[in-house]
């Protein structure tokens, strides 16, 4: 078999995953401007530049298309939490990380667009969950390579699941305002960093 042809599987699928990120963005961008509701596949289309058949090949629906997650995305928050500063702790890498990407707060960015869609799509339950997984699993990444331990360690699986979890409800808490949000966010780092079991009740009258 000649090296061109070992070589065309791959390309074929590095224009697909272009295509499918294209598409995500494209989707993305339009819901964050003007809103989910307003957005449709034929204006999907047209800011990717694709066709009506292209854009069925990679999705079966426009939020699908707002819940999609690649590799790149994997290796870009894994990066996150590696260059974060030496002195944090690896749980308060991830979730810093990840206020960045998939938990962004600001109004149209992708993160606020899929919040709202998993909030109001009851149908697109199952790739929401897969969502999360797949945010665990590139937050597992970079902490794994953060502490120099593998990456299915117990560790560093329970640091991650812990990490995405406590930010979900840091976020969801923290509907008030941008301080309030900060507040609670630091607040989450410092009960993680002490550990559970070191918040102890306070004592009764």
């Amino acid at each position: 078999m000649s090296a061109s042809r070992r070589q065309a599987p791959s390309e074929r699928e590095y224009r697909k995953r272009a295509t499918t990120a294209r598409l995500r963005d494209s989707a993305t961008q339009l819901a964050g401007r003007w809103g989910r509701d307003q957005v449709t596949i034929d204006d999907i289309c047209a800011d990717a530049g694709v066709s009506r058949r292209t854009f069925f090949n990679h999705f079966a629906t426009k939020d699908e298309a707002f819940l999609a997650w690649d590799a790149s995305d994997d290796a870009y928050l894994a990066g996150l939490i590696v260059d974060r500063p030496r002195a944090e702790s690896a749980v308060r890498a991830a979730l810093w990380a990840m206020t960045t990407t998939a938990f962004a707060p600001e109004p149209g960015s992708r993160a606020t667009v899929v919040r709202e869609v998993m909030a109001h799509s009851p149908g697109v339950a199952a790739q929401a969950t897969q969502l999360t997984r797949k945010v665990v699993r590139a937050v597992e990444a970079g902490i794994a390579a953060r502490l120099g331990l593998p990456a299915d360690s117990h560790v560093v699986r329970l640091g991650a699941v812990t990490a995405v979890a406590a930010l979900t409800v840091t976020m969801r808490t923290a509907e008030a305002g941008e301080a309030e949000r900060e507040r609670l966010l630091e607040e989450t780092c410092r009960v993680l960093d002490a550990g559970f079991l070191a918040v102890q009740p306070s004592a009764g009258p």
